[in-house]
């Protein structure tokens, strides 16, 4: 049986949802407490029993989102098996990144729009977490080329911070009711993958032959 939220929570909520949407179009110099508590629909005065400050609630809504992305691929992960193959949790980490920003996607747009606005404490606390995140794919991919099932000539960095750009862009042109998550996701893990695979490990495991022409070595 789903516990259901106490009233204070349930009203916590409706600040920190209305608060990521008026951060959203609004930026972090043109939000106002009293336009946030107009959007959830509270009395002025209501909105500071849960926060005492815009910088508290950007804070919260900061960290909500990264904490929401981290939970998410972390869970799908552990529920891989323990012999999972690199392009097994490349494709699950894209799949439960892409879920998450896109299920929480006013918070997301919320963090692409005031993350450089933010008074420089603020940034530099959810940078932290960011960085924890950040680490956690870096070591998907080295443990990968270890295996030798990257080409060892991979910046392996490089790609990290395109995966998660590339990623984090998503939230900005995908619209529900054409390509699914899924395919999104498929798509991109090719795209990914793809370029980092050992074209001559492919070769000896019988895979497809890597195009002619001269090979361009990673930056």
């Amino acid at each position: 049986m789903t516990k259901k939220l106490a009233k204070s929570a349930i009203s916590q909520k409706r600040v920190l949802d209305a608060a990521a949407r008026i951060f959203r179009d609004f930026g972090y110099a043109g939000t106002t407490m009293r336009a946030i508590a107009d959007e959830a629909d509270l009395k002025a005065g209501s909105i500071y029993y849960h926060y005492k400050s815009k910088d508290e609630l950007i804070s919260a809504v900061l960290d909500i989102g990264i904490h929401a992305v981290i939970d998410t691929v972390q869970n799908a992960l552990k529920a891989l098996p323990e012999d999972a193959s690199g392009r097994q949790r490349i494709e699950t980490a894209i799949h439960a990144h892409l879920s998450a920003i896109i299920d929480i996607g006013d918070y997301t747009l919320a963090t692409r729009r005031v993350f450089g606005q933010v008074p420089e404490a603020i940034r530099a606390k959810n940078m932290r977490l960011r960085n924890s995140y950040g680490s956690m794919w870096q070591d998907i991919l080295v443990e990968a080329q270890k295996r030798g099932e990257f080409r060892a000539d991979a910046n392996i960095t490089l790609a990290r911070l395109f995966i998660l750009g590339a990623l984090n862009w998503t939230v900005e042109w995908f619209k529900p009711g054409g390509r699914t998550i899924d395919d999104v996701a498929r798509e991109f893990s090719s795209v990914v993958v793809d370029g980092l695979l050992d074209k001559q490990a492919g070769e000896i495991s019988g895979s497809a032959q890597p195009p002619s022409g001269p090979r361009v070595r990673a930056i």
